[in-house]
């Protein structure tokens, strides 16, 4: 049995790397203790923040495959004699390696190292010359006009821009509205000196940053390249969320600066600016196909007035085999669109600043002629735009008015609610609880009840229920206190507690608490027709988790009709009766309208979210779910697997949602055959289940039987009928005598006992099974003759 799970909450309304160079360290016989180990290691750290060492290839090997953005400077200590053709194949097939230095005491060792990749730099026997010439590469590729992850800052579909150009631009606009106040500041300097916590210098330019910052302009910090702004281009570069808020003030001050010259300029005069970029063969073998297009910059965007500089810099990809040099000629109207930009002659730190024209961040180029200057250098011609894909715009408004709060900082913590990081949300609700004046007048108390609810359904959707619970129950002593029997507020959080007790088993409870929140909804005034469609899901939800489909069904067609007349049908909002109703479906065999509906979803998260957001995962595990109940179990796997991928990347992902991953991958094992595989991915679940779930709880049941199935393909009776004992104990206290589970243990308990050649038993459960499937409103018919036929068998 497979589980999944839907639900609809409420919310009121009120750290990766990020340098773009990694040094890995790869050596068999790692000496952690030698002193010029620990030397070389102490120089490389003082270089780069970035440094990971490995005795093993394949755990390099994999380590490599989580590299997205950043180019690999590969040091090989020279321990692996007998795998060197591995060694380059590696070499060859990682494209995020930039260069490879083989440090050896036998430099004639050079030709067992095959070089078809060119990566290889040569064999050296001094450490010192490699980090020299490391130096160097990084050094050059650092330069402001020049970007190695130009994926990360680019998005190339026609009209079309990817969903984490409106998700950054969203969370630009809440941090140039938030009022940083002194500790906000001392918080942001205090997350430098722990990022660079070993590297003295670094400490220091932060020290002086902070003691300093008042005397010169934020431009001219930023021009210095110090500290502050290797971690905030980086940030901005890559869509570092964490890290954007903590350099929030510094990127608030930063495009003020540029806002306060740009109001100065004449804005008649056209002009052109020029940008030189380095882009991977691969990336700009799709680039190039993209006239027309759109293409958009996420951070603020350095460019010069003089083409020579430039072109400089764009030069610099000849150093490389596998890159393409670009000069951007960008044609700029400040008529035809007004993001800020600023002429950096007075203010920078350099005093001759290279004619640099520095622009405020997600600026937007329509893509126009290319042409090859000579060989990997090309010239593209931009134009600044402010045209935007429609789709996306109309998405950006609709998520903007979602996550409008009563304060800049609510919308920040609603923000990071939406893109699934739950941890992050709950410390900025926290940090609004502390700094909320304590009073008792009506606003207060509104404030402070909502921001209870908040942090109420950042703790549900983490799946730590009983928390939640507590901070919901927090938010209604308030609202109780403090407003009508019938506000609105008081449906919101009661609905939120209802769908907590039916997370936790308790369908009676949970149905009562929607039950009130529909009756406060129905009478409301001024009815939104929009919040009905919540409380309808949720009962809906209720009672599919009772086993009552019919009902179910009949709530979720209310939703879904709610919605239909509210929202286009390829709206965000719809993914919610789309996944209702591919849940039901699945649940009562019709597989196809199930995929049908899922489908929708997966068309719709993808144009809607970031790559790695939970919904997502919670998505292809439900496609997974229908695949494996169809019985191609191959497709199901990758969907499961693909699923896992999403919630590892998660800082805080919903336990009990990667329980139901690791329950859902164990059963496709089973089925397959793999039994010990299987069993290691129940008990992964059950780990999980216990610590988070009542003893009753009807998931650790379906752990219970499942853990039940796989001792019984393994012919270990006892122990199988031990565990579904423990499942029937639950289901029989927790869900309808009808109920197709209970109907389906019977006939695991009798198949048990049929091999065990008590027939007697074996009888008995079966007719139990037959008897309670009859009875039930959707009988599964094969499963209903599969029971008869074990019946037959044992009469003869």
């Amino acid at each position: 049995m497979t589980k999944y799970t839907s639900i609809n909450k409420s919310i009121i309304n009120s750290s990766s790397a990020t340098e773009n160079y990694i040094i890995i360290w790869l050596d068999s016989d790692i000496n952690h203790t030698n002193e010029n180990t620990k030397n070389s290691f102490h120089s490389i750290k003082h270089m780069i923040n970035s440094f990971e060492t490995f005795n093993n290839i394949d755990e390099c090997s994999n380590y490599f495959k989580t590299i997205n953005n950043e180019q690999i400077f590969l040091i090989i200590v020279d321990s692996f004699d007998q795998q060197h053709s591995h060694l380059n194949n590696l070499i060859k097939e990682t494209i995020q390696i930039n260069s490879v230095y083989i440090f050896s005491n036998d430099p004639l060792k050079e030709k067992s190292w095959e070089d078809e990749s060119k990566k290889i730099k040569g064999i050296f026997t001094e450490i010192k010359s490699i980090i020299n010439v490391i130096e160097q590469n990084i050094n050059s590729s650092k330069q402001k006009y020049s970007t190695t992850s130009i994926i990360s800052m680019v998005d190339m579909n026609f009209d079309e821009l990817h969903p984490s150009y409106m998700y950054s631009k969203l969370l630009i606009e809440i941090i140039l509205k938030i009022n940083y106040d002194n500790k906000a500041k001392k918080d942001s300097f205090d997350y430098c000196r722990k990022y660079y916590a070993d590297d003295n210098v670094m400490l220091k330019a932060i020290d002086e940053f902070e003691q300093d910052y008042q005397n010169h302009s934020p431009i001219w910090w930023y021009t210095k390249e110090s500290s502050i702004y290797i971690l905030l281009k980086n940030a901005l570069m890559t869509d570092n969320i964490d890290m954007m808020i903590k350099m929030g003030f510094f990127i608030r001050d930063v495009h003020q600066n540029i806002k306060n010259i740009y109001s100065q300029i004449d804005r008649t005069v056209k002009f052109i600016v020029y940008r030189g970029h380095e882009m991977l063969d691969v990336d700009f073998d799709k680039f190039i196909k993209y006239k027309g297009g759109l293409f958009s910059f996420h951070g603020f965007l350095s460019t010069s007035t003089n083409q020579e500089t430039a072109l400089n810099f764009a030069n610099t990809a000849k150093l490389y085999d596998n890159k393409i040099g670009i000069l951007f000629e960008m044609n700029i109207d400040p008529l035809m669109c007004s993001i800020p930009f600023a002429s950096l002659d007075k203010t920078s730190y350099y005093l001759e600043a290279e004619n640099e024209v520095l622009f405020a961040t997600h600026s937007i180029f329509r893509i126009g002629d290319m042409n090859q200057i000579d060989d990997r250098l090309w010239k593209v011609n931009l134009t600044l735009t402010c045209d935007m894909d429609e789709q996306l715009k109309i998405l950006t408004y609709h998520i903007r008015n979602e996550i409008q709060g009563i304060t800049p900082w609510h919308s920040l913590a609603t923000f990071l609610y939406k893109m699934g990081k739950y941890d992050e949300a709950i410390e900025i609700f926290n940090r609004i609880v502390e700094v909320t004046n304590d009073n008792d007048n009506e606003k207060f108390m509104t404030t402070l009840s909502s921001t209870y609810n908040n942090i109420g359904l950042m703790y549900d959707s983490m799946g730590n229920y009983s928390d939640a619970l507590s901070w919901y129950e927090k938010a209604l002593e308030i609202q109780s206190n403090s407003l009508p029997s019938d506000h609105p507020s008081l449906a919101t959080v009661y609905d939120n507690i209802g769908m907590v007790y039916r997370s936790l088993g308790d369908y009676t409870t949970a149905l009562s608490y929607c039950e009130k929140t529909l009756e406060i909804r129905l009478k409301s005034s001024s009815l939104d027709q929009i919040s009905l469609t919540n409380v309808y899901s949720n009962i809906g939800m209720v009672y599919e988790s009772k086993g009552d489909y019919s009902n179910a069904l009949s709530y979720y067609e209310k939703a879904y009709e709610i919605q239909k007349s509210s929202f286009p049908l390829d709206h965000p909002s719809l993914t919610l009766s789309y996944n209702n109703f591919g849940g039901i479906y699945s649940l009562m065999g019709n597989y196809s309208n199930a995929l049908l509906y899922y489908t929708k979803i997966i068309e719709i998260q993808e144009k809607s979210l970031p790559s790695y957001h939970p919904s997502l995962a919670f998505t292809y595990n439900n496609i997974a779910h229908v695949y494996q109940l169809m019985g191609k179990y191959t497709i199901s796997l990758s969907y499961y697997e693909e699923s896992l991928k999403i919630q590892d990347k998660i800082s805080s992902p919903n336990q009990l949602s990667l329980a139901s991953t690791y329950n859902n991958i164990g059963l496709i094992h089973r089925f397959i055959g793999n039994y010990p595989i299987a069993l290691s991915y129940f008990e992964k679940t059950l780990l999980i289940e216990e610590k988070s779930l009542k003893s009753d709880h009807p998931s650790l049941a379906l752990t219970f039987n499942n853990l039940g199935t796989v001792y019984q393909s393994m012919k270990e009776y006892s122990t199988a009928l031990l565990y579904y004992k423990k499942t029937l104990e639950i289901w029989q206290k927790t869900l309808p005598s009808n109920h197709s589970s209970l109907a389906a243990i019977h006939n695991n308990m009798g198949s048990v006992f049929d091999s065990m050649d008590d027939y007697k038993q074996a009888l008995s459960y079966y007719e139990k099974s037959i008897e309670i499937q009859q009875a039930s409103s959707f009988t599964n018919h094969l499963d209903l003759a599969s029971t008869y036929n074990n019946i037959v068998l044992i009469h003869h």
